[in-house]
């Protein structure tokens, strides 16, 4: 029990931490407060049963009888450590997710839904899947989505096109990711059917995949930014694709934007790619030094290629050093090799790249966290 006494002790604590800030609040600050006060254990044992299923009842009612929260910058506190809130750039679609401590490993997610129609605002507390899909096959409990970013395309016709980064996932090691198409219509939310490949539509594009392979091999910790890219310039969605396996190989399914619906083109490499590097399979390895930017795609199964760049660049630019070679399994080690120099990357719980010249050692560099 004692774990759980601090946890109600700390939870007590950021409620005072509010209680003491400036008096100069505004009125919707305060009904914040007031939520996040309502919200807290009232106990050591009420710690110790919202530690499993935490409540955000408050939360939820609150938004679904006060449209001013609409509008309400939620202060930063709770957007990390009660609630992700997600809003379009044109401020007329908002979406609430958090985990609500339910469902083991396939996660539950709780969500909550606001969107402009003219000048009334509405709110529903169910998934977004619930509510674009009402009449469709559902299973008995409503698992949500973990729901970050709401992406806004003004389409020729002067409507608004809206596009949710959707993740769910299935298992501990195994989750989807989708792009959920939607756009507001007669006074309500309604899902869009934009996506356009050989002639067929839908409102959902995305992949599952294992979350162990793309984090801790691929690029030990970077890249989840990649899996949904839109170049802005050309109007192309980049969207990830995975091999036979599910896992992400670092090509996409390009759509290009027409004004009205996003039409596949190719699959191919990323636009943030230099030209030169657009011939792989999948992508191996990615990681940054203190100075260097190293990538190691596979080519064809067998042969590795290693680029390279200064720290300073970005992948779009010209690689400093682009050499082919191969992996040794039993030294979980990539190994290349250009004259008297030897390149080798070895995999641990950190990337490290060491250079050779002549047998001798001149550079080692460890894998560091971009900033």
């Amino acid at each position: 029990m004692k774990a759980y006494s601090l946890l109600y002790l700390s939870l007590c604590s950021l409620v005072t931490l509010y209680a003491c800030q400036s008096s100069h609040t505004t009125q919707m600050e305060k009904k914040e407060l007031k939520m996040l006060e309502d919200s807290q254990p009232k106990s050591e044992e009420e710690a110790f049963e919202n530690f499993y299923t935490p409540s955000h009842e408050a939360l939820i009612n609150w938004v679904l009888t006060d449209t001013a929260t609409f509008s309400h910058p939620f202060t930063q506190s709770i957007k990390k450590e009660y609630v992700t809130i997600a809003t379009s750039d044109d401020k007329c679609l908002r979406i609430y997710s958090w985990n609500t401590g339910e469902g083991g490993t396939m996660i539950c997610w709780g969500n909550l839904i606001q969107y402009r129609s003219g000048t009334e605002i509405k709110a529903v507390h169910q998934s977004l899947d619930m509510l674009l899909h009402p009449d469709g096959e559902h299973d008995e409990i409503d698992f949500g989505s973990y729901i970050d970013t709401i992406y806004t395309y003004p389409c020729t016709d002067g409507s608004k096109l809206y596009m949710v980064d959707d993740y769910f996932r299935i298992s501990s090691n195994y989750s989807a990711n989708s792009l959920v198409a939607m756009r507001i219509k007669d006074g309500n939310l309604v899902s869009a059917p934009c996506f356009v490949r050989h002639g067929k539509r839908s409102v959902t594009i995305g992949f599952e995949h294992s979350i162990a392979d793309w984090y801790f091999l691929a690029n030990l910790g970077e890249g989840w930014d990649w899996l949904f890219q839109y170049d802005k310039k050309a109007q192309n969605l980049y969207v990830a694709t995975t091999d036979s396996m599910n896992c992400i190989s670092d090509r996409y399914d390009i759509y290009h934007f027409n004004g009205t619906d996003f039409v596949y083109q190719k699959t191919g490499a990323p636009f943030w790619l230099h030209p030169q590097l657009h011939h792989y399979q999948r992508l191996e390895l990615f990681f940054r030094t203190k100075d260097y930017i190293i990538r190691i795609d596979n080519l064809d199964g067998e042969t590795m290629r290693y680029a390279s760049w200064k720290s300073t660049q970005q992948m779009s630019d010209t690689p400093e050093l682009v050499l082919n070679g191969n992996y040794v399994e039993k030294d979980n080690t990539f190994l290349f090799s250009k004259g008297s120099y030897r390149y080798v990357v070895t995999m641990g719980d950190k990337a490290t790249l060491k250079v050779q010249h002549n047998g001798k050692t001149i550079l080692q560099q460890t894998q560091e966290a971009e900033e």
